[in-house]
């Protein structure tokens, strides 16, 4: 009897124990780099910048231990072809320079449920740092055996920092693109 408790004790704390660490590889159909810029002081613009790559690693507490992205500045998408003109031309990020944006994290803390990625965002051959506030949102094996795991993180940044500079204003005082960019990503990674 006591050595069939011990047995069960055990059973349970490998059941609850965390998972091993992995190398994962970033899944670019299901992995969003959305942006949002307030219009004419008042209203949202959204668009997307498409994943070429990235890898991430996660340690045995679930939280990642490395991220590093590359998105294709040339392939960004507001929904309005004028305007994605516009933003890919020598006004905004010049992609026929600097056709792609990329993340590496170089810190990262906390715990799956609530964790900060301080990283370097390479954009307009410029790069600095960024703080984003991210979770887990979950994770699951397939049928194949690969691990997927999915996050979502957030953060603001001022496009000027990367010498995003156009400023033009409505008559009565408002940026047309406001300095602000907020930035959402969907992450799913799948196990390599």
């Amino acid at each position: 009897m006591f050595q069939r408790t011990i047995l069960t004790v055990a059973a349970v704390l490998a059941l609850a124990a965390p998972a091993l660490a992995a190398d994962f590889t970033l899944d670019p159909n299901h992995t969003q780099a959305e942006f949002t810029v307030i219009h004419l002081g008042f209203s949202h613009v959204r668009g997307q910048i498409p994943l070429v790559a990235g890898t991430l690693s996660v340690g045995a507490n679930d939280v990642p231990t490395a991220v590093s992205a590359t998105l294709s500045a040339k392939d960004i998408d507001s929904h309005s072809a004028d305007r994605d003109r516009d933003l890919r031309g020598a006004d905004w990020l010049e992609v026929d320079k600097f056709p792609t944006m990329t993340f590496a994290a170089t810190q990262i803390t906390g715990t799956p449920q609530s964790f900060t990625v301080v990283g370097d965002l390479t954009m307009h051959g410029v790069t600095k740092p960024v703080t984003l506030t991210a979770k887990e949102d979950g994770k699951m094996s397939d049928a194949r055996g690969h691990t997927h795991i999915a996050y979502t993180a957030t953060g603001t940044i001022d496009r000027r920092d990367w010498g995003l500079n156009w400023g033009k204003t409505t008559p009565g005082g408002s940026l047309i693109a406001a300095n602000d960019v907020s930035l959402a990503l969907n992450i799913e990674a799948i196990s390599k």
